[in-house]
């Protein structure tokens, strides 16, 4: 599953080469999967041209998996256990993250995301990661880490049952 924050890197110009290299190392090894949500959040500040960018790229190269009763009573209850894991105390998951997260504890899938806060350590564990790098606006050379994150089943579980969640 692809977070939001790599498709974002993906889509701008001058980063556009350095990710199309990771999406084409990655490609041979993991299929690309987003869901409705993050479609949402990245459609949702495009103009029309860019839009179409955006809905050409997602649906092209990768499945996207609908929002569903199912998927977002389950994002409810992951919503639930990081408020109540003492680890998360003070800290914001986004409401995408949440949604992402849940589809990839329940389809037992991997995340790749450039922000691994946003899949907490208590519930995810890091596989892989990958460096992009890329000239910036400015011409200055840049790094970004790609992790490729799995759910930890066996946490998820204990503090499913522990929470009540």
């Amino acid at each position: 599953m692809v977070d939001t924050n790599i498709i974002s890197h993906a889509l701008t110009p001058n980063q556009t080469p350095a990710y199309t290299a990771l999406f084409k190392k990655l490609e041979a090894k993991y299929r690309f999967v987003v869901t409705g949500y993050t479609q949402y959040e990245l459609l949702r500040s495009s103009n029309k041209t860019h839009r179409a960018k955006i809905t050409e790229y997602t649906t092209h190269d990768m499945t996207c998996i609908e929002l569903s009763d199912v998927l977002m009573n389950f994002a409810a209850r992951i919503y639930y256990l990081y408020s109540k894991h003492p680890s998360l105390k003070g800290y914001k998951i986004s409401t995408g993250d949440i949604i992402n997260a849940a589809l990839s504890i329940i389809q037992k899938c991997l995340v790749l995301t450039i922000d691994n806060n946003d899949h907490p350590t208590p519930f995810f564990r890091e596989i892989d990661r990958v460096r992009i790098t890329y000239q910036s606006k400015k011409d200055k050379e840049h790094t970004e880490t790609a992790y490729i994150l799995t759910p930890d089943m066996e946490n998820i579980k204990t503090c499913f049952e522990k929470y009540e969640a």
